[in-house]
């Protein structure tokens, strides 16, 4: 068995999208060859925290080194503090004097507590690769400082674009020029470089043609998470239309124009208005909720707030269609958000408010996909009847089982660890 040193600041105690990716890894490496022994940091304060993540990490028991980090929000509070999610509004700007004061991100206060233990870890125990995965990127300077310390093989994971990241807004062209010099100085420093799409590796290798080790690992869904409800009984057909929502809204990712949609349709026809619910899980904001009242869509709304990521499982399995929105106009097309490869793991039919690009290929190829552009309300509406009316005639599309099969997490594992193995 070979150890890796598995760097990574999104993990449990805390949920959302972003920490099922190395934990999955974390998961499944054992089974090909390779122990993880992870790096992060104490949770500190932060918006989301899941009992349910924590406790499967808690039975692979694995070695968790965790290091007191430096961070605003480890200042922000006692460790494991939950927080608000910080609305829009305010959001923005904080993102915007984050960028001007810390680069690569407001999380380096992490970077030299995690390398002296990074350091000690690699000089008491034989670690024979390094893995980092970001955002944030402080992890990847993490991996970098580590690799020049001991000459150690290192794979830096992007789950997004680094310059030219769709959360980025450079406050002065010095603030860009400053990122690259850190990107590249990093990146190159890589033995390969792994990415969730392919037009993030086009993006990378169009900056850096130099570059010839930037390879594709998918995301994915862990099949056992859905495997957990195949022994209860089977609930009959719902007597309404259920699309369900999973996750958080913010930025440009709002719920407003597919709200809109349901509203100008209920207007028309009462029957759609009798026959439909809409389900939310991960919470739904204040301005939200305004404009779910104003749209006097209240009888139709079911808000679960934040639920841990065992009963998100329970809620994608029992509802009819899944949706989700790209929203974001800043390089859109790169961004292929991680719920979409929980939905495939559903094989419920999918509604994707997404432009052009990674996220509206990958619905086009599952074959239970439907999508429109996330400001089309026109589009989204015809979207929208179309699945209602696929519905009453229950003959909703059926996904592709050789497309999903390809987004699982265990095979995906095994594709990093050969990756590992030619290290």
């Amino acid at each position: 068995m070979k150890n890796l040193l598995f760097i990574v600041y999104y993990f449990p105690p805390m949920g959302g999208s972003g920490v099922q990716r190395p934990l999955k890894f974390v998961k499944y490496l054992r089974e090909y060859g390779w122990n993880p022994i992870v790096l992060c940091p104490e949770p500190g304060a932060y918006h989301t925290f899941d009992e349910s993540l924590n406790k499967e990490l808690l039975s692979l028991h694995v070695q968790v080194n965790r290091v007191e980090a430096k961070t605003p929000f480890h200042r922000a509070g006692q460790s494991s503090k939950r927080i608000d999610f910080i609305p829009d509004w305010l959001a923005k700007p904080l993102r915007w004097l984050s960028t001007f004061f810390w680069l690569p991100d407001n999380k380096k206060g992490w970077i030299q507590p995690a390398f002296e233990k990074g350091l000690e870890i690699i000089k008491s125990q034989k670690i024979d690769a390094i893995y980092a995965t970001a955002a944030p990127y402080s992890n990847l300077i993490i991996a970098k400082l580590l690799k020049e310390a001991s000459g150690l093989p290192v794979i830096m994971d992007l789950r997004d674009d680094w310059l030219d990241s769709h959360l980025i807004k450079y406050p002065t062209p010095l603030h860009r020029k400053k990122m690259a010099n850190i990107e590249k100085d990093t990146l190159e420093q890589a033995d390969l470089i792994t990415v969730i799409n392919q037009d993030t590796k086009e993006a990378i290798e169009s900056r850096y043609p130099e570059f010839n080790n930037v390879i594709k690992v998918n995301q994915g869904f862990d099949p056992e998470d859905f495997q957990l409800n195949q022994n209860k009984t089977v609930t009959e057909k719902n007597d309404k239309c259920r699309f369900l929502y999973s996750g958080l809204f913010y930025g440009d990712r709002k719920p407003d124009i597919f709200l809109q949609a349901i509203h100008e349709i209920a207007q028309t026809d009462k029957s759609f208005k009798n026959s439909i619910e809409l389900h939310f899980q991960g919470g739904l904001e204040a301005e939200h909720k305004n404009l779910i009242k104003e749209l006097e869509l209240n009888d139709l709304v079911t808000d679960y707030g934040y639920v841990d990521h065992e009963q998100a499982v329970n809620n994608l399995e029992s509802t009819d269609v899944l949706w989700l929105i790209v929203g974001h106009r800043h390089k859109a097309n790169q961004v292929t958000v991680g719920k979409m490869f929980e939905y495939f793991g559903s094989r419920k039919p999918i509604l994707g408010l997404v432009p052009e690009g990674s996220s509206q290929d990958l619905l086009k190829q599952y074959g239970a996909g439907f999508f429109a552009d996330p400001y089309d309300k026109d589009a989204i509406k015809n979207q929208i009847l179309e699945i209602y009316r696929l519905w009453k005639n229950e003959s909703l599309p059926i996904a592709d089982e050789d497309f999903v099969l390809n987004y699982d997490r265990k095979e995906i594992t095994k594709s990093l660890s050969e990756l590992l193995n030619s290290l």
